[in-house]
């Protein structure tokens, strides 16, 4: 009787250990849905239209920082429009996954769309510095949504071996909708106002949210067999959801407003860190005991090739997005270049690195490796890097067009190859949860970049400031009041009247002092990222597994 009794409890466990990967396996097969030709093209137009769109929306407020920081009067806190964006879709990425396991990619899509649309209608009726942060934060949110359900949806329906060609070309749209974006700002701004550029968004993705809702296929059905209604409610991971955004809010924020926004040494920001910390704890301990579908699984970080994917896309994370943040900064305030011309001069990097990008996928999908794609586009950003060096003053359009063609082929040939990659070093089944810690890595990486960057170039700003008047004689005598007022507006395009052609000389000097100390920054970051490459082991475009036994990982490439 004892016997039968444990005999039935090994039983029960032994069910209970195997619960979360037939589940999660149950789960990713329901979401596939492998397409004919024809539906595939309709489908993969509708995926391509979202990313256009939502990156359109997100790249264009880096050449209208300036005239939106004068309507609203918030010189000073400016930074915060771009970062409100990053910190929200960071810390909603950790979420997009695994609900759209649950709840189904389609849905979850949807959803996105509408809260982008939402937040930037809202975003043009701002009228404080506080409500359009905070609305840029609503729409952060919405453009992560859209990102990674789209990708996500994307790997349902072809195979891995066509996936590199099919992620290029969403790639291509990526490059597209950064190329878009500050054209259509700029236009507003010239003809118009910043304002109506976010009342028209709203009609874009209302096309958009029709687009999807019809040409993109419902899998309610194929989820309800797996899961009841009430079932996926039941297996919604609530504790990792609430420690995992708190933990990530609580440590981002003083990260990004510490030194500027608040003291570093103060209060707020230490407690902040500390409940950070502790949640972050917290949420890794729950993720690997408690919920049967975990946010991000940790089984994940397993292997040392999917590790090092992760972190070199943190790592370019930081270089990519501050990079979209400062190159604008750069042609305005140091070259003096209007919103127009910056986005004229920002085509050579988007249009190749949409170029690049489907090349690039194209590439993958016939020779099944995606390995050397990888190397080649890590080193030509490394090299990218290394020529932002010449950036100077009077630093002619042609070198400027050349190294930022060479940084779009290396953004091109690593933004979409490592997703390839890192779905070829998961089960199948994790695929949407490897997207979304892949983006959450990147945004993570974006956000802290982002941070940084403003750190670095404003205290290079302030540290150039304070010699100009502790030494006028070696900064053309630039008056003190001038120097104030620059302090005052560290992130935005600033007047040059009452000061001579010398001294509006010496002033971009001190500009371009700050940003070359930034340009510095992003030179062994990518050149970590090139080297971790040549460890990642590429078995081709197959998950592990579906890979031969004699195949699989061995035991000396974990962790």
């Amino acid at each position: 009787m004892t016997n039968n009794i444990q005999s039935k409890k090994n039983s029960e466990e032994t069910v209970n250990e195997t619960t979360t990967p037939d589940l999660s396996d149950r789960l990713g097969d329901a979401h596939m849905n492998l397409l004919p030709k024809k539906k595939l093209l309709i489908t993969m137009f509708a995926m391509s239209f979202n990313l256009f769109t939502a990156f359109c929306d997100q790249n264009s407020i880096t050449v209208a920082l300036s005239e939106i920081s004068k309507d609203l009067n918030s010189e000073k806190t400016i930074n915060w429009a771009a970062t409100a964006a990053l910190l929200a879709n960071t810390v909603c990425q950790v979420l997009f996954g695994r609900l759209a396991d649950i709840f189904g990619r389609k849905f979850i899509l949807l959803l996105s769309i509408s809260v982008l649309g939402i937040a930037d209608l809202c975003c043009g009726f701002a009228q404080t510095g506080t409500q359009f942060y905070v609305f840029r934060a609503f729409a952060g949110i919405g453009f992560g949504g859209i990102q990674g359900s789209t990708m996500v949806l994307v790997s349902d329906i072809v195979t891995l071996k066509q996936r590199g060609k099919y992620q290029g070309i969403l790639g291509s749209n990526v490059g597209m909708g950064n190329a878009i974006g500050p054209f259509l700002m700029s236009a507003f701004i010239k003809h118009s106002s910043w304002r109506n550029f976010y009342h028209m968004m709203p009609c874009l993705l209302a096309f958009q949210f029709a687009l999807t809702w019809y040409f993109v296929d419902n899998r309610q059905n194929e989820l309800n067999s797996v899961l009841t209604r009430l079932d996926k409610f039941k297996n919604i991971d609530y504790l990792g959801m609430f420690f995992g955004t708190a933990s990530l809010t609580l440590l981002l924020i003083p990260l990004n407003g510490g030194g500027s926004t608040y003291a570093w040494n103060s209060v707020l920001v230490i407690v902040m860190f500390v409940v950070g910390g502790v949640s972050m704890v917290a949420f890794l301990i729950i993720e690997s005991k408690i919920p049967k579908l975990p946010m991000i699984p940790l089984r994940l970080f397993t292997t040392t090739s999917l590790n090092l994917i992760f972190s070199s896309n943190f790592l370019y994370g930081i270089v990519y997005y501050s990079f979209q943040f400062f190159i604008p900064y750069y042609f305005q305030i140091v070259k003096g270049w209007d919103e127009l011309h910056s986005s004229i001069l920002l085509l050579p990097l988007v249009i190749t690195q949409a170029a690049a990008s489907t090349v690039a996928g194209t590439i993958i999908s016939k020779v099944g490796h995606y390995k050397y794609v990888i190397i080649v586009g890590y080193g030509a950003w490394f090299v990218a890097c290394c020529l932002l060096l010449l950036f100077k003053e009077n630093t002619h359009r042609g070198v400027i067009c050349v190294v930022l063609f060479i940084f779009g082929c290396g953004v091109g040939w690593t933004f979409q190859p490592t997703i390839v990659a890192a779905q070829a070093q998961s089960k199948k089944a994790d695929r949407a949860v490897v997207i979304s810690t892949r983006n959450v890595v990147r945004s993570l990486g974006g956000a802290l970049g982002t941070a940084i960057a403003s750190l670095i170039v404003s205290n290079g700003l302030l540290r150039e400031i304070t010699k100009a008047m502790d030494n006028p004689d070696d900064y053309n005598d630039i008056p003190v009041s001038y120097l104030n007022y620059l302090k005052a507006h560290i992130y935005t395009k600033v007047k040059i009247t009452g000061v001579s052609d010398d001294q509006v000389k010496t002033v971009r000097h001190m500009y371009m002092i700050a940003i070359r100390d930034y340009f510095y920054l992003t030179i062994p970051l990518m050149g970590l990222c090139f080297i971790s490459a040549f460890f990642v082991k590429d078995r081709g475009l197959q998950c592990i597994d579906e890979v031969p036994d004699n195949e699989k990982v061995s035991d000396k490439e974990k962790v």
